[in-house]
C-alpha cells in the first residue's frame, strides 16, 4: 500500500515538473490611473497561464515551481512575454509598465541579476518606462535588497514598493529604499471608506509617500465610496477592478467610461459638498465655542469653572471644555461631558488646573493673537477618543486666554 501511494506521488510531481515548460505564459494588464492628472498613466503586467486544460490563474500557476530556480525562470518568463506584448502596441507614449519579481528570490542562489536585466534591455521599450515591483519584507537580507534597487537605478529604472502596509513592512527600509512609488496593500485599501483605522493607517502612508518624494497607489479599489476615499486622502494614483479588470490589449484603455466620468463627477460635486459641510460644522463649532465665550465674559473669573461645569452638556458635540492662559498653562478644571464614553486607564485622564499645554498642537501651531484654531483629529488624551480641539483667544483686563472644547471627531 506504501509502495502505491509512493508511486502516485511521484506520477504527480512529474506531471506537474512535465507541464511547467509546457504551460504558455498569457499577459494581461491592470490599468493605473491618476487621479490628479484624470487619465490613465500606465498598466500593471500580470500573468495567467495556459494548458491542455484552459486557464491557470496567477496563484496556481506560481505554485507550480518546485524550487527557486524554477520559481525564477517563470519571472523571467512572465516578465519577457509582458514585455513582447506590449512591444506590439503601436504608441505606449505617456504610459508606465510595471512590472513584477518575487523578491524572496533576491537573496537566494536562484536570483540572476545578469539574467535579470538581459531579459528587460531585450525589448524596444525604453528603461524610463519600465517600474519595477518588489516587496521590500521578502526580502531578508537588506544589504542585497539595497544592491538590487542601485543596480536597478543606474539602468534607469523606477522602484515600486508592493503591499506596503500588509505584514512585516519595515518603515525604516522603506525611508531607505527612497522607492518612487509606494502601493498601499489591499487589504486597507478594501473598505477604507468604511473603517476608520484603515483610513488613517492609509492616509499616513499617503503622507510618507509624500514627504520622501514618492507617488502613492491604492490598489484594490473595488467601489466607488473606496475611489473617493482615497482622492479625498490626497492618493496620487489608483488601481482595480472599479477601474477595470485586467485587460489584453491597452490599445483599449479608454478613461472616459461611465465609472470613470462617474468618479470625476463625483469627485468635483463631493469636494464642493465637501467644502460646504466643513464651512456649516466651523460656523456650528464656533457658536457652540461663543456660548461660553459670553457666559464667560459676563461672570467674574472665579466663577468660570462653575460657568465650564454647567454648560458643556448644553454642547450636542463637545467632550471637554477647559481654559489656558497665553502661556499654554491650564487654569480652570476639565469640564467632562456627563455621558462621554472614554478610556478608563491611567493614559487618559482629563487634565487638571495648572497642566502645561504649551506643547500641544492646538497651542503651539496657532498664530499669536489668532482668534479661532482647528486643531487636525487627535487622540484625546482626556478621554481616549478621536477628537478636534477648537481654541478661542480672548482677553479680559488685558489678560490673554483660550477657551478650548474638545470635540467628537
Amino acid at each position: 500500500m506504501a509502495q502505491f501511494l509512493l508511486c502516485i506521488g511521484m506520477n504527480i510531481v512529474l506531471e506537474r515538473r512535465e507541464s511547467l515548460s509546457d504551460i504558455k505564459i498569457k499577459s494581461v494588464f491592470q490599468p493605473l490611473y491618476s487621479v490628479h492628472e484624470k487619465k490613465y498613466i500606465g498598466v500593471e503586467a500580470l500573468s495567467r497561464g495556459i494548458n491542455s486544460k484552459g486557464l491557470i490563474p496567477a496563484p496556481e500557476l506560481f505554485n507550480i515551481p518546485q524550487n527557486g530556480h524554477e520559481k525564477f525562470n517563470l519571472n523571467m518568463r512572465c516578465i519577457e512575454n509582458a514585455l513582447k506584448t506590449l512591444e506590439k502596441v503601436p504608441d505606449l507614449d505617456g504610459y508606465s509598465i510595471f512590472l513584477n519579481i518575487d523578491s524572496s528570490l533576491m537573496d537566494t542562489s536562484a536570483f540572476d541579476l545578469e539574467k535579470f536585466f538581459s531579459s528587460l534591455e531585450n525589448t524596444k521599450i525604453e528603461a524610463e518606462r519600465i517600474v519595477i515591483e518588489l516587496i521590500e519584507s521578502r526580502v531578508k537580507d537588506f544589504e542585497t535588497l539595497m544592491d538590487f534597487v542601485s543596480a536597478c537605478r543606474k539602468k534607469g529604472y523606477l522602484i515600486a514598493l508592493d503591499d506596503a502596509g500588509a505584514g512585516y513592512s519595515n518603515f525604516e527600509r522603506i525611508v531607505k529604499i527612497k522607492p518612487d512609488v509606494i502601493k498601499i496593500d489591499r487589504a486597507l485599501v478594501d473598505g477604507v471608506s468604511e473603517e476608520f483605522h484603515k483610513r488613517e493607517v492609509c492616509r499616513a502612508l499617503i503622507e510618507l509617500s509624500r514627504n520622501i518624494g514618492a507617488l502613492s497607489l491604492a490598489e484594490g479599489i473595488e467601489t466607488l465610496d473606496d475611489a473617493l476615499e482615497c482622492q479625498d486622502m490626497g492618493v496620487d494614483l489608483i488601481q482595480g477592478y472599479y477601474l477595470s479588470k485586467p485587460i489584453e490589449s491597452i490599445a483599449a484603455l479608454d478613461a472616459s467610461t461611465k465609472k470613470i466620468s462617474l468618479f470625476v463627477e463625483t469627485c468635483n460635486f463631493t469636494t464642493k459638498e465637501r467644502n460646504k459641510r466643513l464651512r456649516t460644522d466651523l460656523a456650528r463649532i464656533k457658536r457652540q465655542s461663543l456660548f461660553i465665550y459670553n457666559l464667560l465674559l459676563d461672570d467674574d473669573i472665579s466663577d468660570w469653572d462653575e460657568i465650564l461645569r454647567s454648560s458643556i452638556d448644553r454642547l450636542p458635540e463637545a467632550e471637554c471644555a477647559y481654559l489656558l492662559n497665553k502661556e499654554g498653562i491650564q487654569i480652570s478644571k476639565s469640564a467632562l461631558r456627563t455621558n462621554v464614553v472614554y478610556k478608563k486607564h491611567f493614559l487618559f485622564s482629563p487634565a487638571k488646573r495648572g497642566a502645561d499645554h504649551s506643547q500641544k498642537y492646538y497651542f503651539l501651531k496657532r498664530s499669536p493673537n489668532q482668534k479661532w484654531y482647528i486643531s487636525d483629529p487627535y487622540l484625546s488624551s482626556a478621554t481616549g477618543n478621536i477628537c478636534r480641539t477648537v481654541s478661542l483667544y480672548f482677553e479680559v483686563n488685558k489678560n490673554a486666554y483660550y477657551l478650548c472644547l474638545d470635540i467628537k471627531n
